[in-house]
């Protein structure tokens, strides 16, 4: 009984993920994603910062708030617009995600990005302490704990550009709406202006 609940909520977990994976569009969409390109290019350029300084205690101060207002957000994009609308952008050909799974998937990756980096700066806290000088001097070890930084301010850089993109998600959805809006509005302006 007990081993039948654990695998059941393991796959629960998987399913949910591959589904917002899937809806965000994989690792196609992760590769040509600008956002994703300029968090490399910015990591890239502030190596001073992360190679020679404490990276984690700014992302570390910055995260928690960030994540907050992300969860506040996602809940708004939740009951955006009106039941219509709703509807409206809910259905799409079966094989293509719908509208509104493609804005919800891009507040979802906000948030998972958001909490790998916030996992990152703690682990980067936590392995931040004196090493023997055997272990210091050794190039490998070196290589190991820079390119542990990168990945982890590149995950915090990343997430940060992640609120561009789901901010500019939402401003997509309030531009749908507005057009929705604007369409569903004409008949009743056009039979009120032709009315004597």
């Amino acid at each position: 009984m007990g081993l039948k609940k654990l695998k059941t909520s393991y796959s629960g977990v998987l399913s949910i993920f591959s589904r917002y994976w899937r809806s965000y569009g994989g690792i196609g969409a992760l590769l040509v994603s600008p956002y994703f390109h300029l968090s490399l290019l910015l990591s890239v350029g502030m190596t001073p910062f992360w190679l020679n300084k404490s990276w984690w205690d700014t992302a570390l101060s910055t995260l928690p708030n960030l994540l907050g207002f992300t969860l506040a957000g996602f809940t708004i994009w939740l009951g955006f617009g009106d039941e219509k609308f709703r509807n409206l952008i809910s259905k799409s050909k079966p094989e293509k995600e719908s509208p509104f799974m493609g804005v919800s998937a891009a507040f979802a990756h906000f948030v998972v990005i958001q909490l790998l980096a916030l996992l990152a700066a703690l682990w980067a806290l936590a392995m931040n302490f004196p090493t023997p000088d055997w272990i210091s001097a050794n190039c490998f070890s070196e290589f190991l704990i820079a390119s542990g930084h990168f990945f982890g301010f590149f995950l915090f850089v990343y997430s940060l550009m992640s609120t561009l993109a789901a901010t500019m998600g939402v401003f997509r959805a309030a531009s749908w709406y507005d057009s929705y809006k604007k369409k569903s509005d004409l008949p009743a302006a056009n039979s009120s202006d032709s009315a004597p």
